[in-house]
């Protein structure tokens, strides 16, 4: 002890500030490292969720895109299946329209046909009519000729 107040160390100073060092450290230790190691430990918990909420979503969200991708190429085919039945359909009713165009044509063109041979028909008796009455008047004229000549 001579050599600590040879150097001026008071150990009764020494020893109060110890107590008080290790009174303040317990203090700390109880209100301020453990509540602060619990917060810490916490934050940690609440990062670890959050890294595999965020990995779990990734998963979702890429097995959501292979779902998209999947009815997307399904939606894709399923319209070009439609456009070509459209295409088809509209091939079908494009040669019945010309069906149909075709046999009115041909039943106008025979119509026509009739008509003109009828029409050719009642030309051909009423120019032999015309020629008929002709012949006779003309007869009728010769014969007057000849009965005022003779």
């Amino acid at each position: 002890m001579d050599a600590l107040i040879a150097f001026g160390v008071n150990w009764k100073l020494l020893l109060i500030q110890g107590v008080n060092f290790g009174l303040l450290l317990i203090l700390l230790y109880r209100y301020l490292y453990k509540p602060l190691f619990a917060l810490i430990e916490k934050r940690q918990r609440v990062i670890e969720k959050g890294l595999s909420d965020a990995a779990s979503a990734k998963l979702e969200k890429e097995k959501v895109e292979g779902e998209r991708d999947g009815i997307l190429q399904a939606s894709r085919e399923e319209g070009g299946k439609i456009v070509d039945t459209l295409r088809k359909q509209a091939l079908e009713n494009e040669r019945e329209m010309l069906h149909a165009a075709q046999e009115k044509s041909h039943a106008v063109l025979s119509e026509a046909i009739a008509k003109a041979a009828d029409e050719r028909e009642y030309i051909l008796r009423e120019a032999e009519k015309d020629i008929t009455r002709m012949a006779v008047l003309a007869a009728e004229k010769i014969l007057q000729g000849k009965a005022h000549n003779a």
